[in-house]
């Protein structure tokens, strides 16, 4: 999985007219995959966000939409 690829997903999602709960799911989804493949810890620290850059800004972009959007 490449950040690439979350973020086509991620934009796909938001193209997509679903019901909310639906589309809930799927952040969701999309954020549990994300955290297995890159291992993002429960707690992100200063010092993890440094080191993973790109991945914690794309982590945090679906989880802000997220909270928007559901």
């Amino acid at each position: 999985m490449t950040l690439q690829s979350i973020l086509q997903e991620f934009h796909t999602l938001k193209a997509e007219s679903i019901p909310v709960d639906l589309l809930d799911e799927r952040y969701a989804d999309l954020m549990i995959r994300m955290e297995q493949s890159y291992e993002i810890p429960d707690v992100i620290t200063a010092e993890w966000e440094e080191k993973n850059r790109s991945v914690s800004t794309v982590y945090r972009l679906i989880a802000s939409n997220r909270l928007m959007d559901t």
